[in-house]
């Protein structure tokens, strides 16, 4: 598969479902740059953006700010007043280009819904762990929300003795979709010619967060990229 490699800042905040936030690159997490990387990349103004979960609302924000429209999903009533009220605040004066719903992916719309094959693309940021019937329930909602040529693109992070991207690959080709690229996501910047790895903002973490232990292994690199899954709809 063709791999690019893009520049991106670390991962945001932290979060309460994953079991290992520390290293994940779920919804939660997404970065505001890369966000917005992958929205300018794979649409063009006035183009559908299809969240299936809304998260720290980064793709949301970036979507509106450059003149996409947005549906997105929160499966909680608390997910989606932090959704709204994030976007409102960084992106009030057109927040309405977005709709958002309540409800989880795995939990889809009537196929008579208008939304239903009109997106340009979808974003996905499963959270670690995800079981199996969570991944395809994910990959299959943005299979649903995808028009012709519609673009799939799943974050997620390597993590240690574990394939995710070949499973979530699997996933999305059981719901027909094509892989088509790998972008390598390199938290860093460039200096005279030189690549300086990106430092991590600080994190208001919860008192009984994991994210406070360290889960450093010795001998082993530090995650400092995420994994940018392509695929398209037939």
């Amino acid at each position: 598969m063709p791999l690019s490699v893009w520049l991106s800042e670390p991962l945001a905040g932290c979060c309460p479902i994953c079991e290992t936030p520390i290293g994940a690159a779920c919804a939660h997490r997404l970065p505001p740059g890369l966000a917005k990387q992958i929205v300018e990349a794979f649409t063009a103004r006035g183009d559908l953006v299809y969240v299936p979960e809304a998260g720290n609302a980064a793709c949301l924000t970036a979507a509106v700010q450059t003149g996409r429209k947005v549906l997105a999903y929160a499966p909680t009533h608390q997910a989606a007043t932090l959704a709204y009220d994030t976007l409102h605040t960084h992106a009030v004066q057109v927040a309405s280009l977005a709709v958002l719903r309540r409800g989880a992916p795995g939990n889809l719309p009537p196929a008579a819904d208008r939304h239903s094959g009109q997106a340009q693309l979808a974003i996905a940021a499963p959270h670690a762990f995800a079981t199996p019937a969570q991944l395809a329930a994910l990959t299959e909602s943005c299979a649903w929300a995808l028009k012709p040529d519609g673009v799939l693109v799943i974050t997620t992070r390597q993590s240690t003795g574990q394939d995710t991207a070949g499973h979530l690959v699997a996933h999305a080709q059981a719901a027909g979709l094509v892989y088509l690229q790998h972008i390598a996501a390199v938290e860093a910047t460039v200096t005279d010619g030189h690549l300086a790895p990106a430092v991590p903002g600080r994190v208001q973490h919860r008192r009984d967060c994991v994210c406070h232990h360290s889960q450093s292994i010795p001998g082993r690199h530090a995650l400092i990229h995420n994994d940018l899954l392509v695929l398209v709809k037939p």
